[in-house]
C-alpha cells in the first residue's frame, strides 16, 4: 500500500538475455564505459532515495559501496523493491489484475484439469470454450501428469500470439485456436443470497475497485438487502486512495490510518463526506488479507462500522510504500512509513484478529451466512467448482473417497451445523459440539482421516450422530445441507 503510487507484496526478478556482438575494440570499450557510467548513476540514485525515504533511516555509510541488490538486502524489508522497466510493467499489470492469456479459470480435479469459468469477450469464449470442458492438450502436446501452474504457463504467452487448446466435451475432442490478449480480471464481484444477504468480494485495491464497490453495493441495495458480507480474503492490498474511498461507504468521516515515518512524525490519512449503511456489515478475512485490506478492516473495526470480522488472523503488513520513478527508467518501491489503525492499534507483523475465528474457505463463508441470519445452508461440489445455496462461489473444498466411504472436511460439517470443533493431538481425535450434543471421532476407526494437516470425517458416520445433516454423492456431485443449531 502507498500514498501516491503503487504497492505490492511480491518481488520480481528481471530475465537476462546474453547476446554475442562483433565490433571494433574502440567501440566496444566506449559502450562498456557508457554502461558502467549508467550503472553507477542508477546505483547512486537508488542509494540517495533509500537514504532519504526509507522508514528505517539508513545512513550513507551503511549503503555506500554496495550494489542496488545489496543495499536493499541490508534493509531486511521485503517490500522495498527495485523495478527494471520490464518489472514495472508487470507490476502495474498485476496491480490492475491484468494478465495476458485466453480468459478462463481452471480447476484441478481428480480426473484432470477442467474449465470452471470462461470470461466474457475473451479469446476462449470467442473460440467456443465452455465451462466443464476438460483440457487435454496445449499446442497439440498432451498435458496429462502436468501441474496446473505448468499448464497455465503453456497457455499464457505474448499478447497477440496464437495458441491452440484441445478440450474434451462429453465424447468429443475439440481443438480451439485463439490469439492471446490482455485479460482484465474483475477485482470486484457481487452476489445475492436469499433472503436479502448481499455479498461483495474485492480481490485487490486497484484504481477502480472503490468505484466498482460503490456501484455494486448500490445495485445490491436496489435489489433489497438487509445485510452485507464484504469478502477481503486473499486480497494482498493496493492503493491507499482506494481504501480511503471504500471506508467512506461505511463511515462519515475520520482517520483512516496513523502513519509513522523515519522521524516518528505522524501524518494521519483523513477522510470526510462519507456515509453509513442501514444494515449490519460482516467482513471476511484470512491469513492472506494484507496491506490495504487490513487498513480498511482495521478502520471499520475501530469505528464500529462492521458487526463481525470472520476468518483468520490477517497477514500483518502494516507498512506504507511509495513508488518513485528512476531517471533511466524503472522505479524504486520503498517503504516510507509504518501505519496504525485509527485507535493506534499496531498491524505490522501482528495482523488483525477476527471476532470469530474460522479456518477454511467454505466454512468461513458458511459461518458468515449464519451470522446474517440464514439458518439453512446447502453446499455442493462438482467439477465446475462450489455452490452455496445454489450460488456459484470462488471458494473450494476437497473430499476424499476411501474404501467406498466419503470423507469431507471436518471444519465444513461443523460450520454447517454452527458447531464447535476441537482437536486432541494425544488421542488423534476430533470433538465436535453442535445442537447441544458432543461427539468424538477417532482416526483409524473408519471415522476420521488426516491429510496435509487437515482432518476429514466420514460423512455417513457423522450423519448418524447429527441427522440434521443431509448429504448425497452421485459420483459427479457431493451435496451437504444442514441448519444451524
Amino acid at each position: 500500500m502507498q500514498t501516491n503510487g503503487y504497492r505490492a507484496i511480491w518481488r520480481s526478478t528481471a530475465s537476462v538475455v546474453l547476446t554475442l556482438t562483433l565490433m571494433f575494440p574502440s567501440a566496444s570499450a566506449a559502450l562498456a564505459a557508457d554502461a558502467n557510467d549508467a550503472t553507477a548513476a542508477r546505483t547512486k540514485e537508488v542509494m540517495e532515495l533509500i537514504e532519504k525515504n526509507h522508514v528505517s533511516a539508513p545512513t550513507k555509510q551503511q549503503l555506500t559501496g554496495k550494489s542496488i541488490e545489496e543495499m536493499i538486502e541490508t534493509l531486511h524489508d521485503p517490500y522495498t523493491v527495485y523495478f527494471t522497466p520490464e518489472d514495472l510493467k508487470r507490476f502495474e499489470s498485476s496491480l490492475e489484475n491484468n494478465y495476458v492469456g485466453i480468459g478462463v479459470r481452471i480447476s484441478n480435479e481428480k480426473e484432470g484439469l477442467f474449465v470452471s469459468e470462461v470470461f466474457d469477450n475473451g479469446p476462449a469464449q470467442k473460440a467456443g470454450m465452455k465451462p466443464g470442458d476438460q483440457i487435454t492438450a496445449v499446442e497439440g502436446e498432451p498435458i496429462a501428469g502436468l501441474k496446473i501452474d505448468e499448464v497455465t504457463k503453456k497457455i499464457m504467452g505474448p499478447e497477440g500470439s496464437k495458441v491452440s487448446v484441445t478440450v474434451k466435451r462429453l465424447q468429443d475432442s475439440l481443438v480451439l485456436n485463439m490469439s492471446r490478449q490482455t485479460i482484465q480480471l474483475p477485482v470486484v464481484t457481487h452476489k445475492k443470497f436469499d433472503p436479502g444477504v448481499g455479498y461483495i468480494r474485492v480481490t485487490g485495491f486497484s484504481s477502480e475497485a472503490d468505484e466498482e464497490t460503490a456501484a455494486q453495493l448500490a445495485e445490491l441495495k436496489q435489489q433489497g438487502i438487509n445485510s452485507l458480507i464484504l469478502d477481503l480474503r486473499d486480497n494482498p492490498g493496493g492503493l491507499v486512495d482506494t481504501a480511503q474511498n471504500m471506508a467512506k461507504l461505511f463511515v462519515k468521516e475520520g482517520i483512516l490510518i496513523h502513519t509513522k515515518d523515519k522521524n516518528n512524525v505522524d501524518e494521519p490519512v483523513k477522510f470526510s463526506n462519507g456515509t453509513t449503511q442501514p444494515f449490519p456489515v460482516y467482513i471476511l478475512v484470512n491469513e492472506n488479507s494484507a496491506s490495504a485490506s487490513e487498513v480498511l478492516t482495521g478502520a471499520l473495526q475501530d469505528y464500529n462500522a462492521v458487526t463481525k470480522v470472520i476468518g483468520m488472523n490477517t497477514y500483518g503488513k502494516g507498512s506504507v510504500q511509495t513508488l518513485i520513478p528512476l531517471t533511466q527508467g524503472g522505479a524504486l518501491k520503498v517503504t516510507i512509513e509504518e501505519y496504525l489503525t485509527p485507535k493506534l492499534r499496531k498491524v505490522n507483523k501482528v495482523g488483525l484478529k477476527p471476532d470469530i475465528e474460522v479456518d477454511g474457505d467454505v466454512p468461513q463463508l458458511v459461518t458468515a451466512l449464519h451470522e446474517t441470519g440464514i439458518q439453512k445452508v446447502s453446499v455442493a461440489l462438482n467439477k465446475l467448482g462450489v455452490t452455496v445455496n445454489q450460488i456459484p462461489v470462488d471458494d473450494y473444498f476437497n473430499v476424499i473417497k476411501d474404501n467406498g466411504q466419503l470423507y469431507v472436511p471436518t471444519r465444513l460439517v461443523s460450520a454447517l451445523l454452527g458447531g464447535g470443533i476441537a482437536w486432541n493431538g494425544e488421542t488423534r481425535s476430533v470433538e465436535i459440539s453442535a445442537g447441544g450434543t458432543t461427539h468424538t471421532y477417532q482416526e483409524g476407526a473408519g471415522e476420521l482421516l488426516l491429510q496435509n494437516g487437515s482432518s476429514y470425517i466420514n460423512v455417513g458416520k457423522f450423519a448418524e450422530s447429527y441427522p440434521q445433516l443431509e448429504w448425497s454423492d452421485n459420483g459427479e456431485q457431493v451435496v451437504l445441507t444442514a441448519s444451524k443449531g
